[in-house]
């Protein structure tokens, strides 16, 4: 099939354009919890100024380990806006598997809670935990950091259940997200 889209946007830029447009309507819920999307866009962009100065950048990989929470989609959208591509690691998997997937990956940058780091025993070279880090992270901008991914650049790096003895990452880009929702 065929199906026009924007070419020349990002996922994040998408969702800006949103936060933009609807900024009191509400973006995401949570059981008791919600977001609006301005709430979540500015949560956003302060975790991709700290990432910025933290060296993310255009294809750097960003682990995002995190229970199922708003702060998932905080942290998948702060790594966007940063220009980096993050790389979702279920904290429910065996720490085998996800050692092997963030040492694989090459991921210079974790995103989780405490006692999920403590768990894992993070060896990247930053971990960000949201919990204990809030106040450095509310200390950043709430302004968009502006186009810092292309199109072609990584969204993300998916791993898939390893049939073949190891996990393997699938490297998808801004452009094939957006063409597949827009097709959908």
């Amino acid at each position: 099939t065929v199906e026009d889209y924007p070419r020349d946007k990002c996922i994040h830029q998408l969702f800006e354009a949103q936060a933009e447009h609807e900024p009191d309507s509400v973006a995401v819920v949570f059981e008791d919890q919600q977001l609006t999307y301005g709430e979540l866009n500015r949560r956003a962009n302060q975790l991709a100024h700290l990432l910025l100065k933290l060296g993310v950048k255009q294809e750097v990989l960003v682990g995002i380990c995190l229970e199922r929470s708003l702060e998932m989609l905080v942290g998948v959208l702060g790594v966007l806006k940063a220009g980096g591509a993050y790389v979702p690691l279920d904290p429910l998997f065996p720490r085998q598997r996800l050692e092997y997937m963030l040492d694989n990956a090459g991921v210079s940058v974790l995103l989780t809670q405490q006692h999920i780091a403590a768990e894992l025993g993070a060896r990247t070279e930053r971990v960000i935990c949201l919990e204990r880090d809030v106040e450095s992270i509310e200390g950043e901008n709430v302004d968009n950091p502006g186009a810092l991914a292309t199109p072609d650049n990584l969204a993300y790096v998916i791993y898939t259940s390893g049939s073949t003895g190891q996990p393997k990452g699938v490297q998808i880009s801004h452009g094939s997200v957006i063409n597949f929702l827009s097709s959908m």
